[in-house]
């Protein structure tokens, strides 16, 4: 969370639940406004489909046929809580995705641990709202393989790496299990060597790529210094 990269138009995450996706409608009118032909997406988990923020934006994006593309991960899980007892449509077994109709856009529901599946559904919405034609409301179907919150412990402090939620409150380990037994990463890895994309040494040369990079950047975090304290002060105006 809080993560900004602004020259390669990401324009920032926030911890609070669905706060993101009225933003990216702001973002999606100004495009439109000048004429820029990008196209917005704003990714968000199933339970920020609760939120007010949600469906206020859904209904202005439809209405405006703002170019953005909503991406709601739905990964079955609200912190402790499954889907179905938070949200009406998913206790009806009802894909999320039908939430789109209420404000006469497309909602398409696609396995989200197929990467081919995402890029062709996702690049589909992207052509649409790209045309002129509006929104796309995207429900891509994931498994959250770590417990909600994990935390990156500062030097001398052990790991610690809570159960995830499935096995801690329902009990269904067989279920966690299964999941990680369908990990897309490594799934994914073996299709691109097989059909001879990727070697296999290509391939883990590019996971210890990915490794040192985000272990450069843990590095790098810990080892910065904490802000001044008068910096709390500023960008605050009377």
């Amino acid at each position: 969370m809080h993560l900004t990269d602004v020259k390669r138009g990401f324009l920032g995450t926030s911890g609070i639940v669905g706060a993101g996706i009225p933003h990216a409608a702001g973002v999606a009118w100004a495009t439109q406004i000048r004429r820029q032909g990008n196209v917005v997406l704003s990714f968000f988990g199933d339970g920020a489909a609760k939120q007010g923020a949600f469906h206020e934006t859904l209904n202005i994006a439809s209405l405006w046929k703002l170019p953005l593309v909503f991406v709601m991960e739905n990964n079955g899980y609200n912190v402790v809580t499954t889907s179905a007892q938070e949200d009406a449509n998913a206790a009806a077994g009802e894909p999320l995705s039908i939430k789109a109709k209420a404000y006469a856009m497309p909602g398409v529901t696609v396995d989200g641990i197929d990467p081919l599946a995402v890029h062709k559904t996702v690049g589909e919405a992207i052509e649409r709202a790209r045309a002129g034609q509006g929104p796309t409301l995207v429900e891509s179907k994931v498994y959250r393989l770590s417990a909600h919150g994990n935390i990156i412990a500062p030097p001398g402090v052990p790991l610690h790496f809570p159960e995830h939620e499935a096995v801690t409150v329902f009990g269904k380990r067989e279920e966690y299990e299964a999941a990680l037994r369908g990990d897309p990463v490594p799934r994914f890895r073996g299709v691109l060597v097989q059909n001879g994309t990727l070697t296999a040494a290509k391939a883990d040369e590019l996971t210890a790529q990915v490794a040192n990079e985000m272990q450069e950047a843990v590095s790098f975090a810990l080892k910065s210094p904490f802000p001044k304290l008068e910096s709390a002060l500023e960008y605050n105006y009377a």
